[in-house]
């Protein structure tokens, strides 16, 4: 109807050239809106895509610097326990050489502890047969003058057995039973052996009586007592 009157109105030929304007202008218009949302779209996709690089940038930046941390962390970890074993090392360098110094200082240099003869340490270590231990006793004479010295060692082993108080003398736990615990000696001595402890035995303390000659007239006795440690005699 509408179409009707426009020809009637405009003629044939004006309605439509109108009609083809018309709708071309809507074509126009349509592909213009068209093109601006799809170059609206590209811009927003190439900032997108811009800044999705920029964080792989970032990111890239961020991980290179926690690996350079991590890095230093572990050399920093490295470099502290190479301290700390260092320090231990020290330490117990440190201990060993005053362990020495006090020995050998009582052996060189008597005046500086009490006079007298002394048995210095009662060393233990655990050897390879069950309940069997090499053993070492260290004497020395800790007077100014020193002369030959000797005598004999009654060494007795303090403990429990069966849940009872037990005791042992030594000489009947020596692997090798015609040792004979005598000691001869100037300046120091070292008497050792192996011992074979009776089953369900267990030693507490070790107590020596020691009689004391000098040029074939008895000097005196010592009383020593010593707890039981099992440690290696070398160290």
């Amino acid at each position: 109807m509408r179409l009707s009157r426009l020809k009637q109105k405009w003629g044939a030929f004006r309605t439509y050239v109108f009609l083809v304007l018309g709708c071309s202008g809507l074509l126009y218009l349509g592909f213009y809106l068209g093109n601006y949302a799809y170059n609206e779209q590209q811009n927003e996709i190439s900032s997108l895509h811009q800044s999705l690089q920029n964080l792989k940038t970032e990111n890239e930046k961020v991980v290179k610097q926690l690996n350079i941390l991590r890095v230093e962390l572990d050399v920093l970890n490295l470099a502290q326990q190479k301290n700390f074993t260092e320090i231990k090392q020290g330490i117990e360098r440190e201990s060993v050489l005053q362990k020495d110094l006090a020995f050998y200082q009582q052996i060189m240099a008597p005046e500086l502890t009490q006079e007298g003869f002394a048995i210095e340490a009662f060393n233990v270590e655990k050897s390879l047969s069950e309940r069997s231990y090499r053993f070492e006793i260290v004497m020395l004479q800790r007077e100014k003058i020193k002369s030959t010295i000797k005598g004999n060692l009654e060494v007795t082993l303090v403990g429990s057995e069966a849940g009872q108080s037990k005791q042992y003398a030594l000489k009947e736990v020596l692997v090798n039973p015609e040792q004979q615990l005598v000691f001869s000696f100037k300046y120091f001595q070292v008497v050792d052996g192996e011992l074979q402890l009776p089953e369900n035995f267990q030693v507490e303390r070790v107590t020596i009586l020691s009689e004391i000659y000098q040029f074939n007239s008895k000097k005196g006795e010592l009383h020593s007592t010593f707890n039981w440690v099992v440690s290696n005699i070398s160290e």
